[in-house]
């Protein structure tokens, strides 16, 4: 039904007062403009068909480009038709990004980039009983894959995933520091005559995002939320301390403990075109069912999508 009245809606156009005329390349090629569109109507002689081309406006910043969304052909009743359908995967590389004058010709996503927030425990569990310097607990995030599947019309909304590898550094306050005995993690507290200048919990994790995102039509707004699995690859206790003759000694504890294998985080993101603050809640305890302290991350941040 569609491509029956494709044809007599071009010829309306072409006979309506209201459209303007852009361009005539030759006789039998016709551009009109109708809102965001240009249309282009040709009767090519030599195959003996009609071509029908459909452009939409794309505004960027400092630059307006059309794009073709629509291309069909007609022959003795006969028709073939082609849209366009974005399905987007982005790999992305150093400079290359969302410069001034880059054109976009698909969703924008905001996950790729570098990141820096200060990593601490929600009041729920056992945070009160951790010591911990807010302050020196600092996570990064580098994230080098990305991939946009946008669900409107605008590109206003998608679904966005992609990859990513998170470092976080818990800073211990006092002379405190993480270790396993018997299959359980414990706050374990240092002997009188060793001071520690610096204790830490750290992990490495490998993350993988599902998030929905919404931007606006010229794209320098965006916001988007969802959940965000990460793989723990590695763990450790570290000490950091000066003995009775002043000797400078840094020491790994334990690697590994009883920490949580999997996890699934929620994350939250706003921000105007490269940058963004980013919040990070894990709903699950950092350590594993009864295997260690009750503890909840959560992390506030900053985020350069320099990709």
């Amino acid at each position: 039904m569609k491509r029956n009245l494709l044809i007599p809606t071009c010829i309306i156009l072409m006979i309506c007062g209201t459209l303007t005329t852009s361009a005539a390349v030759e006789d039998s090629t016709k551009v009109f403009e109708a809102g965001n569109k240009r249309i282009i109507v040709k009767d090519n002689e030599y195959k003996q068909r009609v071509d029908v081309q459909v452009l939409e406006l794309n505004n960027e910043t400092d630059t307006t480009f059309y794009e073709k969304i629509f291309e069909g052909h007609y022959r003795d009743g006969k028709s073939s038709e082609h849209r366009k359908y974005i399905a987007t995967i982005d790999i992305p590389m150093p400079g290359k990004g969302r410069g001034r004058g880059w054109k976009s010709k698909c969703f924008d996503p905001h996950w790729a980039g570098f990141g820096m927030g200060f990593a601490s425990f929600t009041d729920g569990g056992d945070s009160e009983d951790i010591p911990l310097r807010s302050s020196n607990s600092l996570e990064y995030n580098l994230n080098i894959i990305e991939k946009a599947i946008p669900i409107s019309n605008h590109y206003k909304w998608a679904v966005v995933t992609g990859f990513g590898i998170r470092w976080t550094r818990y800073n211990i306050k006092g002379n405190n520091y993480f270790q396993e005995i018997d299959d359980y993690t414990y706050l374990v507290k240092a002997e009188e005559n060793v001071k520690f200048k610096k204790s830490t919990l750290g992990t490495t994790s490998l993350s993988i995002p599902l998030l929905l995102e919404w931007q606006n039509p010229r794209g320098n707004l965006f916001f988007s939320t969802g959940a965000v699995g990460s793989i723990k690859t590695w763990s450790s206790s570290k000490i950091e301390y000066r003995d009775e003759n002043d000797k400078k000694h840094k020491k790994k504890v334990d690697k590994g403990m009883t920490l949580r294998p999997v996890t699934v985080d929620w994350l939250t993101q706003a921000g105007i075109r490269n940058w963004g603050v980013y919040v990070r809640y894990t709903p699950m305890s950092i350590f594993e069912h009864k295997k260690g302290p009750e503890l909840y991350p959560i992390t506030i941040g900053i985020m350069w999508h320099l990709f």
